[in-house]
């Protein structure tokens, strides 16, 4: 399902920032965008969310817990390999422990639903053979009594090389003042170097007055790294030997981890959807309802709302109960005609991607198929108009339609004239009214379009200009914010069943308080033939 019309028409983004899943495997869960129309499966993501939600209510000690092992967990490698290397066998040594961590602080309900368990404590006290509690993991001389001998020899070997370099270094200090202490090489004076012994310090010419030089360890002292270097490779085979065996009981156990992934993927995501449904105060919707038609209660189009609240302005949710398939939306401009397709939008995205959304109440349909067309000026094809690139998408969409399907339209054709255009309108709706698996919310400007059976008509209260004439007296001293302000102030973004396709003057109401000049004011009463009130 590709819906990446809606999600940019609706502003999903500034909602879905927030969606935040703590975890890397529910990080790239969240950037595949996922959508479902199984009803079915939506629906146990819903009721999972709902005790997800009881969960930390009643547990926040425990959930910040969980949350805190979520960030804890990172990729495992990729089990398709036959010897893991010990950064492989870290990353899922931490994994295990963080999973298990995180079975210890959920409660047996949703244990039981997921079926979560921990059946993999063999791996991990293989992993931890000290018996220590932290994430490192490192080749412990107990893996193989032999590799503790070898690296026993090889401490031994390293003090006696370190031995047989601090006495040669002294020496050099004794007889020289030379301080190789913390140095490998020196520069000097090339008077100076003629006089040190050259057995027991190695001269190289550094510029035309000065010597490099290093000093000259006994042959013993080779002698002994050599034995190092061999008993290193025997390290090195042991090592490989060990981590082979390792590797060989996690393989056996690729299918139960690769499961606990899985598991831990879904815990994150239902816990940062329910971090969600508490802030905004989401509700569970309702999916496949009988009549199969859309109804709202105080949906909240939470981009809009956030707005809203941080320029200190009222936000009116959408109550609306659509009774077809095919609505047509009126009102005058600025009146929320695209703000309600937009919420529409949003909501049946929230839903379908398995989120809980912000209303009282929200039934609807689960569609395969959730599309927009509309003024979207990043998304055009070189060479077409607006009006030819909503064709292209039309056309597009009109050949998906053997699937449920939203469409959401706004402001059909609106760039060509206006005769053409309200014939497109009505053969759309035409059209539309016989497909049954089409659901489509188009707005538009032009009233008195043609009845057609499963197409409804709804309107947008607009600006209430009885409120209007009461309280407001002209002031052209007013900025454009505050008459927009004022504009707001009068309007009514509610949505009703459009009975009797009453002809609104909203428009040149909004153009008098935007300072449009008093004659063409005057202008455009007189053309409407004395009918604007």
């Amino acid at each position: 399902m590709n819906a990446d019309t809606v999600i940019q028409f609706s502003e999903f983004d500034q909602f879905y920032k927030e969606y935040l899943p703590l975890t890397p495997y529910g990080l790239a869960n969240k950037h595949k965008y996922p959508m479902f129309s199984d009803s079915v499966h939506l629906q146990s993501i819903f009721d999972s969310i709902e005790k997800t939600v009881a969960f930390i209510q009643e547990n926040p000690f425990e959930a910040d817990k969980i949350e805190s092992h979520f960030r804890n967990v990172d990729l495992v490698n990729s089990f398709d390999k036959a010897i893991f290397d010990t950064s492989d066998i870290y990353l899922i040594k931490k994994f295990l422990i963080c999973y298990k961590a995180i079975l210890s602080q959920l409660n047996e309900e949703i244990k039981v639903d997921h079926k979560l368990e921990f059946s993999l404590q063999e791996i991990l006290d293989l992993l931890t053979p000290d018996g220590g509690t932290g994430f490192i993991f490192h080749l412990d001389s107990c893996y193989d009594n032999q590799l503790k001998v070898v690296r026993n020899k090889i401490s031994e070997l390293d003090i006696e090389i370190s031995d047989i370099k601090r006495k040669r270094l002294t020496e050099l200090y004794n007889l020289y003042e030379l301080d190789f202490k913390y140095r490998d090489f020196l520069i000097v004076d090339e008077v100076k170097a003629s006089k040190y012994n050259n057995d027991l310090i190695y001269k190289e010419v550094y510029d035309s007055s000065s010597l490099y030089i290093k000093p000259i360890f006994p042959p013993h002292y080779f002698e002994v790294y050599q034995q190092k270097d061999a008993l290193l490779a025997e390290e090195h085979l042991r090592e490989q030997k060990v981590l082979e065996q390792i590797s060989t009981e996690i393989l056996k156990k690729k299918d139960v981890i690769t499961d606990y992934i899985q598991k831990v993927e879904a815990l994150d995501i239902l816990f940062a959807k329910a971090r969600l449904a508490l802030k905004y105060s989401m509700v569970k919707p309702i999916l496949n309802s009988n009549t199969k038609f859309i109804e709202i209660i105080n949906g909240r189009f939470l981009p809009l709302m956030n707005k809203c609240k941080e320029i200190d302005t009222v936000y009116t949710p959408l109550t609306a109960s659509f009774d077809n398939r095919i609505v047509v939306v009126t009102g005058s401009n600025m009146g929320g005609k695209t703000v309600l397709l937009k919420t529409i939008g949003f909501l049946q995205l929230l839903a379908q991607m398995g989120f809980w959304i912000p209303a009282d109440a929200m039934k609807t349909y689960v569609f395969e198929n959730i599309a927009y067309i509309g003024n979207e000026e990043n998304d055009k094809i070189t060479g077409l108009s607006s009006f030819g690139f909503e064709i292209h998408k039309l056309t597009t969409i009109l050949k998906q339609l053997e699937k449920p399907t939203l469409l959401l339209i706004d402001e059909f054709a609106k760039t060509t004239n206006s005769t053409e255009a309200k014939a497109l309108i009505s053969a759309l709706l035409m059209s539309f009214s016989q497909k049954e698996t089409l659901h489509c919310f188009l707005s538009t400007h032009f009233m008195e379009l043609p009845d057609f059976i499963g197409v409804s008509f709804y309107k947008m209260k607009g600006f209430s200009q009885a409120e209007y004439k009461k309280l407001y007296v002209k002031n052209t001293q007013l900025t454009l914010n505050e008459r927009i302000r004022l504009i707001n102030s009068f309007m009514q973004y509610e949505v009703v069943k459009d009975e009797n396709s009453v002809k609104s003057n909203d428009a040149i109401t909004i153009a008098d308080i935007l300072g449009l000049d008093e004659e063409i004011i005057a202008y455009a009463k007189n053309y409407l033939g004395g009918n604007y009130a």
